[in-house]
């Protein structure tokens, strides 16, 4: 019997799932307690005694093991040129390194080949690895009713910071919006207007998690569902286009059921449950955990050729725009690690 977990970071807190043949677990910690002192996550890892853990990948890298991530592979997961603010998460990975556990990560939308380059032109964010996690959970349920090449379906993934939506065709991602890059979601402002971002110049990243539809409600009042469902129908509509017909919407993420309410006079909809009342994206994280441990979801999991993705976040910039922003990144951080192979 293959044992795999599947890990998700939140704001609030950590979920980690457990896949045990047809059983299942879930343990929860406070996010602020696993920053202060990791242990107790840490020890619960250790105790499952699990195949595959997976997760905690943050922009996502290809499929790697831990305990062989460098300075660099770091980096690019957390995208944080502010060293106090990444070191929670440092430490995390620090500690599951050193302890040389067998937890793998897992690759951000951007770095999957079922995605065309034109699509990621000039793109970091459009989806981060927990999304494909909740896809990957998606085809999976959805692979009871339909075979999995003939799955076309859009997920929206509405979250406390983020909206992201993606697009799946013959049972595999090839297209998403959302995230950092996106439209606005409940905290953050998604997509930047770029003379904004000129005028704003050296700005913390902390502004990229804020001026969502919580802060335009908090100064302007109205509906704050009605208009972050408005941004997620926008998103589903532009999707459609990569799909084609659309079977189904499925809907996950903290406003799921809010948003649902108002989606299904769109669309045919439905929520991401999975197995029960846990986060789709540690779900799914556990069933690529499974995957990598040779388990029953690991045809589910080649079919989205997820163990395909390569490269970073970086290789769909164009020429000047990867340059200077790698050349930035190198002066800020006093250090070669992003340039470096």
């Amino acid at each position: 019997m293959v044992i795999s977990a599947g890990v998700d970071a939140g704001t609030k807190d950590y979920e980690v799932f457990v896949i045990k043949g047809k059983d299942y677990e879930l343990h929860r910690f406070e996010s602020e307690k696993v920053k202060e002192n990791p242990r107790e996550l840490i020890e619960l890892l250790q105790s499952l005694d699990a195949d595959a853990i997976a997760g905690l990948s943050g922009y996502g890298l290809p499929v790697k093991r831990f305990s062989e991530l460098s300075d660099r592979d770091v980096f690019l997961m957390t995208l944080n040129l502010d060293s106090e603010k990444a070191i929670g998460l440092r430490s995390l990975i620090g500690e599951i390194k050193r302890r040389d556990m067998n937890f793998y990560t897992i690759p951000g939308v951007v770095h999957l080949p079922t995605i065309p380059k034109w699509r990621k032109f000039n793109k970091i964010d459009i989806g981060t690895y927990d999304k494909v996690c909740s896809a990957v959970l998606a085809v999976s349920e959805l692979s009871e009713e339909k075979k999995l090449e003939e799955q076309n379906f859009l997920l929206a993934e509405v979250g406390y910071g983020f909206t992201s939506v993606l697009a799946i065709k013959g049972g595999k991602i090839v297209d998403a919006l959302g995230g950092t890059s996106g439209f606005m979601g409940y905290s953050s402002l998604g997509s930047m207007d770029a003379e904004l971002a000129y005028l704003l110049g050296d700005f913390p990243k902390g502004i990229v998690f804020s001026g969502g539809v919580k802060d335009y409600v908090l100064e302007n009042k109205g509906n704050e569902i009605e208009i972050l469902s408005e941004y997620v129908l926008k998103a589903l509509k532009a999707m459609e286009l990569s799909v084609g017909e659309a079977e189904i919407c499925f809907l996950s993420g903290r406003f799921a059921k809010e948003v649902e309410i108002i989606a299904r006079d769109f669309y045919e909809t439905r929520i991401l449950h999975g197995f029960c009342n846990a986060k789709q994206s540690a779900q799914g994280a556990a069933i690529v955990a499974n995957a990598i441990a040779n388990g029953e979801y690991r045809k589910v999991v080649e079919h989205m050729e997820i163990f395909n993705a390569s490269g970073s976040v970086f290789d769909n910039l164009s020429e000047k725009i990867r340059s200077r922003v790698l050349e930035r990144i190198s002066r800020v951080l006093s250090s070669d690690i992003v340039l470096s192979t």
